[in-house]
């Protein structure tokens, strides 16, 4: 295997040769019963995982075992030491340090997303849909099947890939983006900091900008934004706006000064406007409270997730 190997790569070949046939030999009769995946949290999950993730949590910990939990509780720990008995020091041209406990994890598939994200299944009410975090959810909407002959894990990961949030609360998520743009960009960023020449607090309120476009381009696009380290990455998977943004961020990354960098940020500030007009928010590009955030606000219709914006973010409650 090359350096460019990817963790589920790596885990579809670990299991296929080294796992599979120990449990053809000992546990045949749970054959059809398991699903093995690349599943959790983390960058191998997405599939982001390059040379650099190998340091931690990457390999033979990230196979994740799943049975019913009748075997859970009449297998599980059988298996998960005889597994663990027989990871190689060297699979492929990789060494990965064996795990200190010897075994692999092994859960029901349910067990597995509640720890993930607090839900066996996607959430059904705006409640439910209110308190997720979202980098969970990518997370979960994510990962790599590598044995399934049932498809309760395909069939899961598929669930979780059809959810999306309510109208309403997708309204508010994308609201709270837009009022961090506006706070820290739009207003203290272009309109104060720039002009003090405080280029240390410019860097701070920078990096929430940052994080802000792109988790708003990953709302327009209908995905979950992930952890903040992963953000980049999961942005120039979208299919819209990156083109658009993507070189003002390079740019930004680039700028020599203070002032190139509130100049760069005001540019992007005005593209978001744009793109909030192409998608059909605002008739045009003018300036707008919260970069337009509170307009969007007022087409939530309705009352519960009003309530729910009363209590959790109060200053975007707009009735």
């Amino acid at each position: 295997m090359s350096d460019q190997v990817k963790c589920y790569e790596y885990c579809q070949a670990l299991f296929d040769e080294i796992f599979l046939p120990v449990l053809k030999e000992k546990y045949s009769e749970i054959l059809l019963r398991l699903s093995v995946g690349v599943i959790g949290q983390g960058s191998e999950v997405l599939g982001a995982d390059d040379e650099l993730s190998r340091d931690h949590d990457w390999g033979p910990m990230k196979c994740q075992l799943l049975l019913p939990e009748k075997d859970v509780v009449e297998y599980g720990t059988s298996i998960s030491q005889a597994l663990g008995a027989v990871i190689p020091d060297e699979f492929r041209g990789i060494t990965i340090p064996q795990p200190q406990s010897n075994s692999l994890p092994i859960s029901t598939i349910d067990a597995a997303y509640e720890n993930l994200c607090k839900f066996a299944h996607p959430p059904v009410t705006n409640e439910e849909w209110a308190s997720i975090d979202d980098s969970a959810f990518c997370y979960a909407s994510s990962g790599f099947v590598i044995y399934d002959p049932s498809k309760a894990l395909s069939n899961r990961i598929s669930e979780f890939q059809a959810a999306y949030y309510p109208i309403d609360i997708w309204r508010w998520k994308l609201a709270q983006y837009l009022w961090g743009l506006w706070h820290n960009g739009d207003y203290n960023i272009r309109m104060r900091l720039t002009k003090r020449g405080d280029g240390v607090g410019l860097l701070i309120g920078q990096g929430a900008f940052v994080e802000g476009v792109l988790g708003v381009a990953c709302l327009l696009n209908k995905r979950f934004p992930v952890y903040w380290k992963w953000l980049h990455w999961q942005f120039q998977q979208l299919p819209k706006w990156r083109d658009e943004l993507a070189p003002q961020l390079q740019a930004l990354d680039a700028a020599a000064n203070h002032e190139i960098r509130g100049e760069i940020i005001g540019s992007m500030c005005d593209s978001i406007r744009r793109i909030l007009q192409e998608e059909g928010f605002f008739p045009d590009t003018e300036w707008r409270m919260a970069m337009g955030g509170i307009d969007i606000l007022k087409q939530i219709e309705s009352n519960e997730v009003r309530e729910i914006i009363r209590g959790q973010t109060p200053h975007l409650y707009v009735w």
